[in-house]
């Protein structure tokens, strides 16, 4: 698994450069503006990069011979790479030229029920399983968009995604999954070749080209190991509830409020901390020790004590959601 890593690591750091020098080349800057969190123009669409190092990584390694005994999982090859790849690009021509929502939003949904297909759909026929394959291909496809709206700040993107990675990588091991535990591991080496040119001070951002389709990654994996029974299913939202809370309850707020909640905004804890004075390193730090302190023990507990998953789930959500009133209120409606 190491030197699949590795590869995994040096192929996304090497493709996150040479995008970085394309970008700084053709111009593809990211303006500073009312709702930025940042105050110069910075490089972005590195995140085509970071997929395709992985994306190469993967194939290269393929079947596991030349790199160990354990092989990459067939649907991943094959079908998530591959869709996420089709993201990246689209999320690149999205942070270049700019793409209509919709046309962004139909490519998400069919490439979540294209990957359902490879998984195996809910794995039941009948009403009943359409309405679960509906569900799966709405929350795949949230996971891609709250992945967005997150990123947003030095650092977050690329160090969920390490973390998440990690947590699945660790969850699959313990569960006796190795493919799926190569797979996530090989996305948290990419993210962690991509921290270097975003934090602590952001050389390039990763832009729609990389959230969207580390999104999707992180949230088929997710699914794939409930589907497989090595991960619990509430487990697959708790992974990354440390997005889910902040961009759905900020999402709800703007909606209860009566404002047009597809528009840029400032709303996101993340954004209002910076607003505060906040540096972009101690935002970082604060939602790293929530993934550390309620996401990473509620994912253990909820693996060793299967049955108790559900209310571990739940009651990790709830601190996260509580946090999010409590510092809310703290910041009062100042950034917004």
């Amino acid at each position: 698994m190491i030197p699949a890593t590795l590869l995994a690591f040096l192929l996304a750091f090497m493709g996150v450069a040479g995008v970085t020098g394309l970008a700084r080349r053709r111009g593809l800057l990211d303006l500073p503006g009312e709702r930025s969190s940042h105050g110069v123009a910075t490089p972005t669409g590195a995140g085509l990069g970071l997929v395709l190092g992985l994306c190469l990584a993967a194939w290269i390694v393929g079947g596991g011979p030349r790199f160990g005994t354990i092989a990459m999982p067939g649907f991943w090859l094959s079908c998530a790479l591959p869709l996420a790849l089709a993201l990246a690009i689209a999320g690149f021509l999205d942070d270049w030229r700019g793409l209509a929502a919709w046309p962004r939003l139909l490519l998400q949904a069919l490439a979540a029920a294209v990957l359902l297909g490879c998984l195996g759909g809910a794995g039941q026929g009948g009403l009943v399983g359409i309405l679960a394959w509906v569900l799966l291909v709405v929350l795949q496809v949230w996971t891609m968009n709250a992945y967005n709206f997150m990123d947003g700040s030095n650092g977050m993107a690329g160090a969920q995604g390490v973390l998440s990675g990690v947590m699945l990588a660790a969850v699959f091991l313990y569960n006796g999954a190795p493919g799926l535990a190569l797979a996530a591991a090989g996305v948290a080496a990419a993210c962690i070749a991509f921290l270097p040119w975003n934090a602590p001070r952001a050389r390039v951002f990763m832009g729609d080209a990389g959230s969207v389709p580390l999104g999707f990654l992180l949230g088929g994996l997710g699914i794939a190991g409930a589907l497989q029974g090595v991960l619990p299913w509430p487990l697959v939202v708790l992974v990354l509830a440390v997005f889910h809370v902040d961009a759905g309850l900020t999402l709800l707020t703007r909606l209860f409020a009566g404002e047009r909640w597809y528009t840029a905004h400032r709303r996101h804890v993340y954004q209002r901390l910076i607003v505060h004075g906040w540096s972009h390193g101690r935002v970082l730090l604060l939602y790293a020790a929530l993934n550390i302190f309620i996401v990473a023990p509620g994912m253990a507990l909820g693996v060793i004590q299967a049955q108790w998953a559900w209310w571990v789930a739940g009651a990790a959500c709830f601190l996260l959601a509580v946090t999010w009133y409590a510092v809310s209120l703290k910041l009062g409606e100042r950034g917004t």
